[in-house]
């Protein structure tokens, strides 16, 4: 086969690809700008989702008419503690240091006593 023989022929096959490589190339850019413009609607998306929160909506009550939880909050004031996260912060929750998280022993454990010096004296 002669060298313009060869060359003709790969450049068949790279014209074939290359119309293969177009339509995917526009549908990548298609692609780009609607997650471009889906971006742009996070933040608004955010204050808005808020604001329904904020005159009564509960998140279950939003996600059953379709409203998804957003990605991001807004800026802006932190979120403001629910009655159980400032139970909690008085340390009179159940995740406080003061109150054990279970009485359970772990398995394979006996339980020891709460107050130190109260064991059974089958133990000395």
């Amino acid at each position: 086969m002669a060298t313009d023989e060869i060359m003709r022929r790969g450049q068949e096959i790279l014209a074939a690809r290359e119309a293969a490589l177009k339509p995917l190339a526009e549908m990548l850019t298609a692609r780009q700008r609607i997650r471009d413009e889906f971006a742009e609607t996070e933040e608004p998306y955010s204050r808005l989702y808020v604001n329904a929160q904020a005159a009564g909506w509960t998140e279950d009550e939003l996600e059953a008419l379709g409203a998804e939880t957003p990605a991001r909050r807004p800026k802006g004031r932190p979120r403001r503690k629910t009655a159980a996260a400032k139970f909690n912060a008085t340390g009179s929750g159940a995740g406080s240091k003061n109150v054990p998280a279970s009485t359970d022993p772990a398995p394979g454990k006996t339980a020891e006593p709460a107050v130190p010096g109260a064991e059974d004296d089958h133990h000395s």
